[in-house]
């Protein structure tokens, strides 16, 4: 098990968004504290005015997050995974077996390119408390197909995580638990409402969601 480790001599900085909204930074994150790697974060205020500019001091892309290790720059939160992945083997951040190895990627690829109804009608926030009344057909769909491949895994690994031990496909859906529970999406399935708790309860979440709930965030102001 990792911890989020702190010290004087980080391996690599991790520039993210706010934990509140930045799914992405929060996928990249999670990999990183259970890699075991101690790391430097470094946050950025998102949707602000210099948000471009401080964004512009790590990389060209634009976005977060972003992997700093001296001259080296990496983007994308599934790209960073794969890099701490070979730097901390020791973690077994993918699963031993080949064959579950390569059904993980594919759960975290999908995770990464697909679900764009889910992610429009269901933005992650982490200081929400009301459910949401509308679902578009889309979103429907997407909801439908996450927990069949949620199903699908655990009855196979039976847990506590899709494929036994919390690994980046793990990560990758975690910020969908929240969306999930923030938005009042009712799980009747026993072992996927089970699956949502543990990743609830993983250390790291824990940690994230605990920072999440002390940032001040602002609503949209109209003159």
């Amino acid at each position: 098990m990792a911890f989020h480790v702190h010290s004087d001599k980080p391996f690599f900085d991790l520039i993210i968004g706010d934990k509140t909204y930045s799914s992405w930074s929060m996928r990249a994150w999670l990999v990183a504290v259970q890699s075991g790697l101690p790391f430097k974060e470094i946050k950025i205020k998102l949707d602000e005015k210099n948000t471009a500019a401080q964004i512009a001091k790590y990389t060209d892309s634009g976005k977060v997050p972003v992997l700093k290790q001296g001259k080296r720059v990496i983007w994308d939160s599934l790209a960073i995974a794969e890099y701490l992945n070979e730097l901390s083997p020791q973690a077994q951040l993918w699963p031993e077996d080949a064959g579950t190895r390569a059904l993980a990627r594919s759960y975290a690829a999908e995770m990464h390119s697909g679900f764009q109804n889910l992610r429009t009608n269901l933005t992650m926030d982490l200081q929400r408390t009301e459910p949401l009344k509308h679902l578009t057909a889309g979103t429907c769909e997407d909801i439908e197909r996450i927990i069949k491949m949620w199903k699908d895994a655990l009855k196979v690994s039976e847990g506590p995580f899709l494929f036994g031990e919390f690994c980046i496909a793990d990560a990758f859906f975690a910020p969908v638990v929240f969306r999930f529970v923030n938005y009042g999406i009712k799980i009747k399935d026993p072992m996927v409402k089970q699956y949502m708790k543990n990743i609830q309860g993983h250390h790291g979440v824990q940690f994230w969601v605990e920072e999440a709930l002390q940032e001040k965030t602002k609503g949209i102001e109209f003159k």
